[in-house]
């Protein structure tokens, strides 16, 4: 059996999300996956739900990165609204934001304290500086004059 070629390939795209919840430990990967099919499930449908393709490519209890299909990405985004309870906890699934890539989606949208800057071109500024700020990750800012 042959591969489809990349231009035949149905296009995705990653959202990133983060939970809310009232209490402090981490959700299980089965128990937030359960919860976000059976809302969509009763959302939409086994015809819409099956449209949507959702396949969660990371996720630390937290946060995650999910990939769905090109055309359902707003049909996702109301699915995952209807999420409110994981585990008998009350949590709301905040979309971060929507990339083409996984890549992008973790480093625009995913904050992670632990990676260090590895731009030559970075420079500590204190005080007041002026430009176009091109990249927001957790407390730093890109700009550009």
């Amino acid at each position: 059996m042959k591969i489809l070629p990349s231009s035949l390939r149905e296009k995705k795209r990653y959202l990133a999300f983060r939970l809310v919840s009232e209490g402090d430990e981490p959700v299980d990967r089965k128990a937030f996956l359960d919860e976000v099919y059976y809302s969509t499930q009763t959302l939409l449908g086994d015809h819409g739900s099956s449209e949507i393709g959702y396949r969660l490519m990371d996720f630390n209890g937290r946060e995650g990165v999910m990939r769905v299909s090109l055309g359902a990405v707003e049909t996702a985004r109301a699915a995952l609204a209807t999420v409110h309870t994981i585990k008998g906890q009350r949590t709301v699934i905040v979309v971060a934001g929507i990339s083409g890539t996984i890549r992008a989606a973790t480093e625009k949208y995913i904050a992670s304290e632990d990676v260090p800057n590895t731009n030559i071109l970075s420079m500590q500024v204190s005080g007041t500086a002026s430009g176009i700020a091109v990249r927001e990750k957790g407390d730093e800012i890109d700009i550009v004059p």
